[in-house]
């Protein structure tokens, strides 16, 4: 139990420090401040070689994923670009970050693909809501659609997460920390 309150700890504060330090002009050092607990994430695992695969193979999936949805004019970030072309960094690190939940906090999502993407479809719509909220981000189309735009893609990317997870993972038991 411990080990899965941590993990969500570190997880919030690298999501906050993301948007906060995004809407307040500071996205760089939001950025660093969260990836210093995605490496105080890793540092703890027990299985560090596979959660480091698991973390970059899912900061390079939701790059891309939030590149193209951003092209798309679905959202505009207001900070953090580091190549235009490319959403921001601290979006990229807020991916990494939600990788370091898949075998701790949610593991017990692991192999329910149908409930990954019904918790998807709620909650990834939910973050990206309350970071235009918080103004780190704007939406680009009506709210609306926006939100069922975002939807469909947690639905997808969800399980394929969780997809990722079971085949990156070096042990059959949820992860672990060091402590």
């Amino acid at each position: 139990m411990k080990t899965r309150l941590l993990n969500l700890a570190l997880y919030q504060g690298g999501w906050f420090a993301c948007v906060f330090g995004a809407a307040d002009g500071y996205p760089w050092l939001g950025a660093g401040a969260a990836l210093l607990l995605v490496g105080t994430h890793a540092a703890l695992a027990r299985e560090r070689r596979a959660e480091w695969r698991l973390i970059l193979l899912a900061g390079a999936l939701g790059t891309l994923i939030d590149s193209v949805l951003m092209h798309l004019g679905l959202f505009r970030f207001t900070s953090g670009h580091w190549l235009a072309w490319l959403c921001p960094v601290w979006m990229s690190v807020m991916w990494m970050q939600f990788a370091t939940l898949l075998r701790y906090s949610v593991s017990w999502l692991r192999g329910r693909y149908l409930l990954g993407a019904v918790l998807g479809a709620a909650g990834g719509p939910l973050a990206y809501a309350s970071g235009v909220r918080l103004g780190a981000a704007a939406f680009g189309w009506p709210t609306g659609y926006s939100l069922l735009a975002l939807a469909l893609v947690w639905s997808v990317v969800t399980p394929a997460l969780l997809w990722l997870e079971q085949t990156t993972r070096a042990v059959p038991e949820p992860g672990a920390y060091r402590l």
